[in-house]
C-alpha cells in the first residue's frame, strides 16, 4: 500500500539560511506515512517510532517536495512504513533528487486508542 503528497517549501518552513527545519520535513514524513499505513489497516494508526532518518542533502526554499509512503511489512498490530522524500527545483534541470528518507512504524487503534489487530492481507501490500 503506498500513499503521496507534493508539498511546497515556503520562507515560514526554513531557518535563517534558507534550510527547510528538519521537524517540518518529518512531520511530513509521518503524516503521509500514517496515510499509507491507515489505508493498509483500513483502520486509525498511531505513530510509535520513527527511525533511520537520514537528510541526505539540503532542502530549500522554493523546493518542491514529493513524499512516497510504502507499507513494507505488517505485523499482527503493528505496521512498517518506509518513507523518501525527493526535492525538485524548477529551472535547474536536475529533476527530481532523493532528499530524505526514513522508516517509521504505526500500530492500528480502536475508538479507544487501544491496539488492534490488523487484517491479514491476501496479496501484496
Amino acid at each position: 500500500m503506498e500513499a503521496r503528497t507534493l508539498e511546497l517549501v515556503f520562507p515560514e518552513h526554513t531557518n535563517p539560511l534558507g534550510a527547510a527545519f528538519g521537524g517540518f520535513v518529518l512531520g511530513l514524513m509521518d503524516k503521509v506515512g500514517s496515510y499509507a499505513a491507515a489505508r493498509r489497516a483500513k483502520r486509525p494508526v498511531v505513530t510509535v517510532a520513527v527511525g533511520g532518518v537520514e537528510f541526505k542533502v539540503p532542502i530549500r526554499t522554493g523546493d518542491l517536495l514529493e513524499v512516497v509512503a510504502r507499507v513494507v511489512r505488517v505485523g499482527r498490530t503493528s505496521l512498517t512504513v518506509e518513507v523518501e522524500v525527493y526535492k525538485e527545483r524548477f529551472g535547474e534541470g536536475n529533476g527530481r533528487v532523493l532528499a530524505t528518507q526514513g522508516v517509521l512504524t504505526y500500530v492500528a487503534v480502536n475508538e479507544n486508542g487501544e491496539p488492534v489487530p490488523v487484517e491479514a492481507h491476501a496479496g501484496t501490500d
